[in-house]
C-alpha cells in the first residue's frame, strides 16, 4: 500500500519545465552585442540624447537656466509664469472690453434713433389732433351802398379750441402791405369753447360806415388744448352788386 502511495505522488507531482541548473554550472545570463554607431542610421532611441527639460522650453525657460542660484532661478521662473497667465487672462478681458464697447455704442445709437423717433412723434401729434378754426364775414346785406354782416367760425380740428378774441372792421383801400395791422377798438375779447366741427357765429352784427365798395379785414385768435395760441386772418372784398370774394395782400388771410 506504501508503495502504491509513493508511486502515485511521482506521477502526480508538478516539475518544473526546464531543468534547474546544477549548482557546479555557472549561470549565464544573455547579453547584447555592442552596438556599432552608424551615424543617424540607427534605432528611434539611438536619434539622439534625451532632453530631460523638454517640456520647458522657450527663451524664458533659457533665461531662468543661466540665472545664478536656486532663488534667482525659481524667482525667475515665478515671473514667467504671471507673466504668461497675465497674458492669458488679460487677452480674453480685452476682448470683453472691446465686446462691451460696442454693444454700448450700439445701445446708444438706437437710444438716439427711439429718442429722435419719440420727438418727432411728439412734434407731430399736436399738429394731428390740435383743433383748425377757420371764418369770415357772412350773412352780408347790401342796401343802398350800406352793408353789415355777421361773423361765422367753425373748428375743422379733432380737439376742442379756446376762443380768445376776435376782430371784424371796414376799410375802404385794399390792404397791400405785409404787415397786418388793425383798429384795436374793434377787438372783442371772450372766452367761448368751440367744439370740433361745431359752427359758431356770435350774435353781433357789424354794420359799415362806408360806402361799397370797401373792404372786410379781421382775425379769430385761438388757443388749442396744448394751449398755444394761433390766429386765422380774413380779407374780402365786397363790390358795388354785393359780390364778395377774398383780396389783399396774401398776410391778410393767413392762418398757422
Amino acid at each position: 500500500m506504501r508503495g502504491l502511495l509513493v508511486a502515485f505522488l511521482l506521477l502526480c507531482w508538478p516539475s518544473p519545465a526546464l531543468p534547474a541548473a546544477s549548482a557546479s554550472e555557472p549561470v549565464r545570463l544573455a547579453q547584447h552585442a555592442p552596438v556599432e554607431d552608424s551615424g543617424s542610421a540607427g534605432h528611434a532611441l539611438d536619434s539622439g540624447p534625451i532632453d530631460e527639460g523638454s517640456g520647458e522650453t522657450g527663451e524664458g525657460s533659457g533665461q531662468c537656466d543661466r540665472a545664478a542660484g536656486l532663488v534667482a532661478y525659481y524667482s525667475c521662473r515665478a515671473r514667467a509664469f504671471v507673466s504668461g497667465s497675465l497674458q492669458v487672462i488679460i487677452l480674453p478681458l480685452l476682448a470683453l472690453l472691446a465686446v462691451l464697447t460696442l454693444s454700448t455704442l450700439l445701445l446708444w445709437v438706437y437710444t438716439r434713433r427711439a429718442a429722435n423717433a419719440a420727438k418727432r412723434a411728439a412734434e407731430h401729434l399736436p399738429a394731428v389732433e390740435r383743433a383748425y378754426v377757420f371764418g369770415g364775414p357772412t350773412d352780408l346785406f347790401l342796401l343802398h351802398d350800406q352793408a353789415s354782416v355777421r361773423l361765422a367760425m367753425q373748428n375743422y380740428g379733432k380737439t376742442p379750441a379756446v376762443i380768445r378774441e376776435w376782430s371784424v372792421e371796414f376799410v375802404a383801400q385794399e390792404p397791400r402791405g405785409g404787415k397786418p395791422a388793425y383798429d384795436k377798438s374793434k377787438r372783442t375779447t371772450t372766452n367761448e369753447i368751440l367744439e370740433p366741427f361745431k359752427l359758431f357765429s356770435p350774435p353781433t352784427v357789424f354794420r359799415s360806415e362806408i360806402a361799397a365798395p370797401f373792404y372786410i379785414v379781421g382775425y379769430i385768435g385761438y388757443e388749442d388744448v396744448f394751449r398755444k395760441s394761433h390766429t386765422t386772418r380774413f380779407c374780402v372784398g365786397v363790390a358795388r352788386d354785393g359780390k364778395a370774394a377774398y383780396a389783399g395782400h396774401a398776410e391778410w388771410n393767413v392762418f398757422d
